[in-house]
């Protein structure tokens, strides 16, 4: 039997306005100096708010502008500028990119690996708190202790794994409530997955990310992560339009961010997220750059068809999608000119990628040509998912 492993910040804080009281929220940790990275439009909305806070509480600071994709060099840049500012914490302000940019920026221990190879490095970056403050509700990024890696192009390329969760994560619902409702949406979309991948690890035995097995508590995050966004999150929606932090957005928030990022983490990723990340390997096809959780939504629906579920589970599952405007065809993701050629390509790198691990016709071992999995099988799949969706 497996050890259980759960996983979880040192410190989670959400609410309207919780942004203000930074500076209250880092002095119990020590936290004297940090380095605040943002996003550019993130860095207009936090600024004078993070500044005026830590001023306030006698915290120094410094701040620099993320520029977009979570490279490795682009780590190493903050890494050099955390380093040469002698400061004590990264906080991380943004999306899902610059979330995980900054978290490897401040590791110390890390393990590095692209899918074959594997190699500890320590330290990896400039071994300083993390804090992490995400100013959209897109994905679950923002709790976790490992960060995806893309090139400049935008494709996924490797992970960086700490076995470190960050000191803290500060959701401020009133900066959320004024994002896009199409970052909530692609959240609901990442946050979902977390059930269907949780339970398809606790079928096969996979290990999680956090290396052991699922406990209940996690299990148990990862079922909430999927009951609140399936049943608040057309309210919350709503409430995001109107740019009101309302107690159905703050569910689905909580759901999206912690519940899902705990889920995940501590549970197990399969086929959802291993069709997701592949899907970036055809950038260059979509007529508009889809969100990470849009692309885990197709995912996941295809993963529903390798996992054989029943037509109405399929049903249900679409129905919802489309009801809050999350993808389920190649169409909807922006492929309207996506040839078989393509589809194989991005098959064939899921088929190669540790998450399709989890499945149960998966392979133990890679093959020869380091395949997890059939290519055909998935994308037949992905085929069949994408058929389905067009009928619903």
């Amino acid at each position: 039997m497996n050890t259980k492993i759960l996983m979880a910040p040192r410190s989670y804080i959400q609410g309207p306005g919780a942004l203000g009281r930074i500076g209250n929220h880092l002095k119990p940790f020590g936290i004297k100096n940090p380095i605040v990275m943002a996003s550019p439009s993130a860095l207009k909305m936090v600024h004078d708010i993070i500044e005026d806070s830590l001023k306030a509480s006698g915290i120094g600071n410094e701040f620099i502008e993320f520029r977009r994709e979570c490279t490795f060099a682009e780590i190493d840049r903050i890494k050099k500028a955390c380093l040469d500012g002698k400061h004590d914490a990264i906080v991380s302000c943004g999306g899902g990119k610059a979330m995980d940019a900054g978290r490897a920026a401040a590791a110390g221990f890390a393990i590095t690996s692209n899918g074959s190879n594997v190699e500890r490095v320590d330290p990896f970056g400039a071994k300083v708190h993390c804090v992490q403050v995400p100013t959209v509700a897109a994905s679950d990024a923002a709790t976790a202790s490992s960060s995806v890696i893309y090139n400049e192009q935008g494709i996924q390329t490797s992970f960086v794994m700490t076995r470190k969760c960050p000191t803290m994560v500060l959701a401020d619902t009133s900066i959320i409530a004024g994002a896009p409702v199409r970052t909530l949406v692609a959240g609901m979309g990442d946050a979902m997955a977390t059930h269907f991948e949780a339970e398809i690890c606790r079928q096969t035995g996979a290990l999680s990310v956090a290396g052991g097995s699922a406990t209940r508590t996690a299990l148990m995050m990862a079922k909430l992560a999927f009951d609140i966004v399936t049943t608040q999150g057309k309210a919350a929606i709503e409430e995001m339009q109107e740019g009101t932090p309302g107690p159905n957005l703050e569910a689905v928030v909580e759901a999206n961010i912690l519940l899902s990022g705990l889920g995940y983490e501590s549970c197990g990723l399969a086929a959802a997220h291993a069709i997701a990340g592949s899907l970036t390997i055809i950038h260059d096809r979509y007529a508009h750059v889809p969100y990470h959780g849009e692309l885990v939504a197709f995912g996941t629906l295809t993963q529903l068809v390798m996992e054989d579920r029943p037509s109405d589970h399929l049903e249900r599952f679409v129905a919802f999608c489309k009801d809050i405007g999350l993808p389920t065809t190649f169409d909807e993701m922006g492929l309207k000119e996506i040839g078989d050629a393509f589809l194989k390509t991005v098959a064939d790198d899921a088929s190669r990628s540790p998450m399709i691990r989890s499945m149960p016709k998966a392979k133990a071992m890679a093959d020869a040509d380091n395949r997890y999995y059939d290519p055909g099988a998935i994308f037949d799949c992905m085929k069949k998912a994408d058929d389905f969706g067009r009928h619903i």
